[in-house]
C-alpha cells in the first residue's frame, strides 16, 4: 500500500513538472523572447518524467503545441521550436498519425521546408509501415510544392502498394507522373484503374485521362 502511494505521488509530481515545462511553450511565444531549442527537454527526459505514461505524456504536449501553432497564426510567436516539439511528441509516441501528418504540412508549408517536412513523415512511415496515408502525405506535399513530381510520383507509388490503400493513391501517381513528363507512365496507371475497378465513374474518368493523355503522347511524339 506504501509502495503504492509512493508511486501515485512520483507520477503527480512527474506530471506537474510536464504542465510546468509544456506551459514555458506559451509563454516562450508570448514573451517573444529568442529562446534556444537546448531549453526544452529531450524526448529522453520527457520518457523519464512519464513514469510509463508516454502516451499521456504525448497528448499533452501535443495539445500545447497545437496553442503554440495557434500563437504563431495570431503573430505572438515564430515557430522556432516546432520541430522540436514534433520529434519529442512522436518519439514519445511512435504511433500518433495525425501528429506527424499536420506537422509535416506545418513545417513544409508554414515554416517552408519541405524536405523536412516530408523527414517526418518518413519518421512515421519507419514506425507505421502499414499506414498508406503517411507517404501518401508525402506524395501530396512534393504535388503541391511542384518542383519535384518525380519524388511525388514514387510517394503516391509507394502509398498504392500497402493494403488497403485508397485508389486515389494510384490517381494521383499517374497525375504526378503526367506532370513531371512521363506520360506513358501515367496512361499505364490509369488504364490499370480502369481495369481494377467496379465503379463506372472510375472506368469513365480513367478513359477519359487516357484519351487526353495518348493525344498529347501522339502531339509530343509527332514534334
Amino acid at each position: 500500500m506504501k509502495r503504492r502511494f509512493v508511486n501515485i505521488l512520483l507520477a503527480v509530481t512527474a506530471f506537474a513538472m510536464l504542465i510546468g515545462v509544456s506551459k514555458s511553450v506559451e509563454s516562450i511565444g508570448e514573451k517573444k523572447r529568442k529562446a534556444e531549442i537546448i531549453y526544452l527537454p529531450s524526448s529522453e527526459a520527457f520518457e523519464m518524467i512519464s513514469l510509463g505514461y508516454k502516451n499521456i505524456v504525448s497528448d499533452i504536449l501535443w495539445f500545447k503545441t497545437v496553442q503554440y501553432y495557434g500563437g504563431y497564426k495570431l503573430g505572438k510567436n515564430s515557430l522556432r521550436l516546432f520541430r522540436h516539439l514534433a520529434d519529442v511528441i512522436t518519439d514519445l509516441d511512435p504511433q500518433f498519425i495525425f501528429a506527424y501528418q499536420l506537422s509535416a504540412i506545418i513545417v513544409a508549408q508554414d515554416i517552408g521546408e519541405l524536405k523536412e517536412g516530408v523527414e517526418i513523415l518518413r519518421k512515421g512511415m519507419k514506425n507505421n509501415p502499414r499506414n498508406w496515408w503517411l507517404p501518401f502525405e508525402a506524395g501530396f506535399l512534393y504535388y503541391l510544392d511542384g518542383s519535384d513530381y518525380k519524388e511525388s510520383e514514387r510517394y503516391f507509388r509507394l502509398a498504392s502498394t500497402i493494403p488497403g490503400a485508397n485508389d486515389r493513391a494510384t490517381r494521383f501517381a499517374a497525375s504526378a507522373a503526367a506532370k513531371g513528363g512521363d506520360i506513358k507512365a501515367s496512361i499505364e496507371m490509369w488504364k490499370r484503374l480502369a481495369d481494377s475497378s467496379d465503379d463506372p465513374f472510375m472506368d469513365d474518368l480513367a478513359k477519359g485521362y487516357i484519351e487526353r493523355l495518348e493525344k498529347k503522347l501522339s502531339e509530343k511524339e509527332k514534334n
